[in-house]
């Protein structure tokens, strides 16, 4: 079986709609997971690439949140449209961050 050189982690986590702090589930998080999936095996980088669903990853005001390693970069409002950037910026890119994207460096776990 191939190790992967990059996870990416795309936060699916469900609340409910009366809760007290959003979730990322409800802003597409299950939609944005299929894409990037659906991207790696269009590019055919599948064996050096896996995407996996996550529960909470803590920055639920900043959501959908993804996380890309081993770059321990962070990603806060990611949408569908900024699936082709991460992957050509961080993935194929070596860990180049999408500067846009970046979760502010003073945002709270949550």
């Amino acid at each position: 079986m191939p190790t992967p050189k990059v996870q990416i982690l795309v936060c699916t986590n469900e609340r409910p709609p009366d809760a007290s702090k959003p979730s990322c589930g409800p802003r597409g998080g299950a939609d944005l997971y299929r894409r990037f999936k659906d991207r790696i095996r269009e590019l055919g980088i599948r064996d050096e690439v896996i995407v996996t669903r996550t529960g909470c990853l803590k920055h639920c005001s900043h959501g959908i949140v993804v996380g890309v390693w081993p770059y321990n970069l962070w990603y806060a409002g990611v949408t569908r449209d900024d699936v082709e950037e991460i992957l050509e910026t961080t993935v194929l890119g070596d860990g180049a961050a999408v500067e846009r994207l970046r979760m502010p460096a003073d945002a709270p776990w949550e």
